[in-house]
This record gives structure tokens, C-alpha cells and sequence, in this order.
């Protein structure tokens, strides 16, 4: 997961550069080149909402399987111990020692899920957020072209 991390995080770091360039090169550009990247950037960014939120779906089902998939574990241990257990004083000493390890085990297994979702997360909204910037930016300089043409004119 880290390898992963360590991935996006140079894919951030090159969007930024790519959107520090065309907005240096956007300065020499005239209003039709700019409007029309203005317009693949609003397209790509609304096409990185749309992945974010597929992966947040996505995220979800895998979530509820897993606690199905839990579930139905611990169900099945539950009644292979109460087959096996005569007395009712071993039967609740083994259940009570299982669920609170099933739980640390969970609760482990989901603060590392969710501190990598997050890291994921914020590494896809500071894309988001670069989409954005980029288009404000280019957008400005379209303003600031067609207020220089018809003062010019």
C-alpha cells in the first residue's frame, strides 16, 4: 500500500508541475486555445469526481462484504463452540475471549483501512483541487485577455 501511496503522491506532484507550466504558457495563448482548455480541464475534473466517487463506492460494497463475510464467521465459530462445549460457564469463557479479540482484530484491520482510504482520499481531492485552481487560473487570464482586447479596441 505504501508502493502505492508513494505513487500517487509523484502523480500529484506531477500534475502540479504540469498545471504550473500551461499556466505560464496560457499567458502567450490566445482566448479560443484557452477557452477550449478551460474546457478539458472542467472535463477532467468532473471525470476525477466521478472516479472518486466510483472508488468510494466501491470502497463501500468491499466494506459491507467484509463485515458480511465477518459475520458469517463468527456465526459459524459461535455455533461450532456451542456444539462443542458441555458446560455453559466454558461456552460463554470462549465466546467472550473470541469476540473481544475479533473485535481488536477488526478494529485494527479498519483504523489501517481507513487511514490509507484517507491518505488515498486526500491525495484524489488535491487533484481535484489542482483541476481547479488550473481552471480559475486560465479563466482569469481569458478575462483578463478579453478585457485587454476590448479596451484595445
Amino acid at each position: 500500500m505504501s508502493q502505492k501511496l508513494s505513487e500517487s503522491l509523484a502523480s500529484l506532484s506531477q500534475k502540479a508541475k504540469s498545471v504550473e507550466d500551461k499556466i505560464a504558457h496560457a499567458s502567450s495563448e490566445n482566448k479560443q486555445k484557452i477557452d477550449a482548455e478551460i474546457a478539458e480541464v472542467k472535463a477532467k475534473a468532473e471525470a476525477k469526481q466521478n472516479e472518486f466517487v466510483a472508488k468510494a463506492d466501491a470502497a463501500k460494497a468491499n466494506a459491507d462484504a467484509k463485515y458480511n463475510e465477518g459475520k458469517d464467521a463468527f456465526q459459524e465459530k459461535i455455533a461450532q463452540l456451542k456444539a462443542q462445549a458441555a458446560a455453559k460457564k466454558v461456552e460463554r469463557e470462549i465466546k467472550k475471549a473470541y469476540n473481544e479479540h475479533n473485535r481488536e482484530v477488526k478494529s485494527a484491520e479498519a483504523d489501517y483501512e481507513n487511514a490509507v482510504a484517507y491518505a488515498e482520499n486526500s491525495i484524489d481531492w488535491a487533484i481535484i483541487a489542482l483541476n481547479e485552481v488550473e481552471e480559475a487560473t486560465l479563466e482569469a487570464i481569458s478575462a483578463k485577455l478579453t478585457l485587454e482586447a476590448i479596451k484595445n479596441s
